[in-house]
């Protein structure tokens, strides 16, 4: 890890929790692509390691979202809380990888962030790992997962060629969308 880059200490205070933390520097670098579905698919299912910021972040994501399956929304203020801090250490390394991409000048603004889908991919294959037996739920879970793999994918792809750009930080549009092309422009 290069010393040139700073780290940064993050203070808050609630009337009922005060907190603080230290963030590393961001981890990622422009050298590496930004990750597509298929990397997140492999973290949910167990079969790579999560050895970089942003996979702890997806693999942190599985647990956060297999409590509201479980549990449902009781302590929604906590998961709010937990799944936020994911979305925005995922959208801080994304900045990471994108640094460098030479973005068009008239490519749209992405109306969800990178950690938008990642999290909401996350969300989609936990459901159907979790209730792909169930018949009231396995083919439309199964639709649900292809739409969000194909849609991460499709938003990774236009930011790699510079067709879009991410937002820096998470939106108000959750569940996430494509970006809207302009007339005659491919998204």
């Amino acid at each position: 890890m290069s010393s040139d880059r700073p780290t940064y200490s993050v203070y808050g205070l609630t009337p009922n929790q005060p907190f603080a933390f230290t963030v590393p520097p961001v981890e990622a670098r422009p050298d590496q692509p930004l990750p597509d579905a298929g990397l997140f698919l492999r973290i949910c299912a167990g079969v790579e390691a999560p050895t970089t910021v942003l996979m702890r972040c997806a693999h942190g994501l599985v647990g956060e979202w297999r409590h509201v399956h479980e549990h449902g929304r009781d302590d929604a203020a906590s998961v709010d809380e937990q799944l936020n801090l994911l979305i925005w250490f995922i959208d801080r390394e994304a900045g990471g990888h994108t640094k460098e991409i030479a973005v068009r000048a008239d490519a749209p603004t992405a109306p969800s962030s990178y950690g938008q889908w990642v999290a909401w991919l996350v969300w989609r294959y936990v459901r159907y790992a979790l209730r792909q037996n169930d018949p009231q739920h396995c083919e439309r879970d199964a639709a649900e997962l292809t739409w969000c793999i194909e849609g991460l994918n499709q938003i990774v792809a236009d930011v790699r060629a510079g067709r879009v750009r991410l937002p820096e930080q998470a939106t108000e549009v959750f569940p996430p969308r494509l970006a809207m092309p302009e007339s005659g422009q491919r998204s």
